[in-house]
């Protein structure tokens, strides 16, 4: 086609494509190519802007819930058709907790059906609910008898709900993911979801230094302990000095207070151990106690939050140091 001339030509061109000339300006100077292209791109702009996320709930239409679950997450949408379209009403979801990681993906799908059936519980009971999900074997829980455990449990609690289960054909549970990612391909829509994933922080394995005793070394050693009943309102602790090598008992004391937590009372036994140290000889010290808590926060490998164990925690180091 040979390049136009004129604005008379380039307008028989445009009528010959359906196309007016509105908004297009320099029309000599135009290519052609993209003259359809700019109104196209205009209408979806219009229609992006102007098409809602969210519809308000009708109750003449039949709700539907699309469900997806994944790894470590569970996500749910209630929905309406309108032309032909469906439009979200409402969305659920949220990570998996860490006994639920372990479970089957229609379990996990059947907790995000439970989760949409009480955040919407409003809106949709006594009505007959269309449920989309992306496996079919949703529907054998409905089917099934004698089931046990927590498929027996979730089976009595969506007893009572009137559901249509229908396999996603047409990728309805891809919104879901779309949500979280923008606008996802199919094949990513898991992946995307990943930056929002759960992270577990690794276990730390400490290990607590052997105590050892060198060829005519003599030092102390001090062992505590406590214990609280409830029902009784009090705490008992205790405390024992030792002289190595020899593990000779120097000293032994216990104590009771009432209104003592097991922790406190740790921590009174411990205290304790100092008591039982004035007025020795000062050399090298051995602490022990089999309360991890209490070890750990002096060590300071863990926080203590508790405001009457930081008190107690602080007059001890104040004490050892």
């Amino acid at each position: 086609m040979s390049k136009p001339e004129n604005r008379s030509r380039i307008r028989d061109l445009a009528a010959a494509v359906d196309d007016d000339m509105g908004g297009v300006d320099g029309p000599v100077e135009a290519d052609l190519r993209w003259i359809r292209a700019h109104k196209s791109f205009a209408k979806l702009k219009e229609k992006v802007a102007a098409t809602p996320i969210l519809r308000h709930f009708r109750p003449e239409l039949q709700p539907v819930v699309v469900v997806y679950a994944n790894d470590w997450a569970i996500s749910a949408a209630l929905m309406q058709e309108h032309d032909a379209v469906f439009h979200p009403v409402m969305f659920a979801s949220r990570t998996l907790k860490s006994n639920e990681l372990n479970y089957g993906i229609v379990e996990k799908v059947v907790l995000a059906l439970l989760r949409v059936l009480d955040l919407g519980h409003n809106l949709l009971v006594g009505r007959e609910i269309k449920v989309l999900a992306r496996y079919s074997t949703l529907a054998w829980l409905f089917r099934s008898s004698g089931l046990q455990g927590r498929l027996g449990q979730w089976a009595a609690l969506l007893s009572s709900w009137t559901l249509e289960i229908v396999k996603c054909t047409k990728g309805e549970d891809e919104i879901l993911g779309a949500i979280a990612a923008t606008v996802t391909p199919r094949a990513d829509v898991d992946q995307a979801l990943i930056a929002i994933a759960p992270r577990k922080e690794p276990r730390r394995k400490i290990q607590a230094p052997i105590p050892t005793v060198y060829p005519g070394e003599s030092l102390w050693v001090v062992s505590f302990d406590g214990s609280a009943r409830v029902k009784r309102g009090g705490g008992a602790y205790s405390a024992i000095l030792w002289r190595l090598p020899e593990w000779t008992v120097v000293r032994a004391r216990s104590e009771y207070v009432d209104g003592l937590t097991v922790n406190e009372a740790e921590y009174r036994g411990l205290l304790l151990c100092m008591d039982l140290l004035e007025g020795e000889t000062q050399q090298r010290l051995v602490v022990c106690g089999d309360s991890n808590l209490v070890i750990r926060q002096v060590r300071g490998e863990i926080d203590c939050k508790a405001p009457g164990l930081t008190l107690l925690r602080q007059k001890a180091l104040d004490r050892l140091l």
